[in-house]
């Protein structure tokens, strides 16, 4: 969904979006201690796009901050399904 800057509530099915991306991070079986990274960045990103308001340039980078940190906690091949699911978003 396109974002917007025009904060007004918060919007459910845009945060939607994210549960796909959320769930592959689980499937990854990481230690709390090194999930909560990947989290973090998830996190941002949930509070970019829940209320609109949002700049397409500030998600574009927390997008390449979540692939590289996924990249770096499980490398490519293992991370495969969550950047499939984040090239979904």
């Amino acid at each position: 969904m396109p974002p917007t800057n025009l904060p007004n509530r918060y919007d459910a099915a845009r945060v939607a979006h994210l549960k796909p991306i959320r769930a592959a991070i689980e499937q990854l079986g990481l230690p709390p201690i090194r999930l909560r990274k990947l989290n973090g960045i998830l996190n941002a990103l949930e509070m970019q796009i829940e209320d609109g308001g949002d700049s397409p340039e500030v998600n574009a980078h927390l997008l390449v901050a979540l692939r590289a940190g996924v990249i770096h906690q499980v490398g490519v091949e293992k991370a495969q399904p969550v950047l499939t699911r984040i090239d979904a978003f």
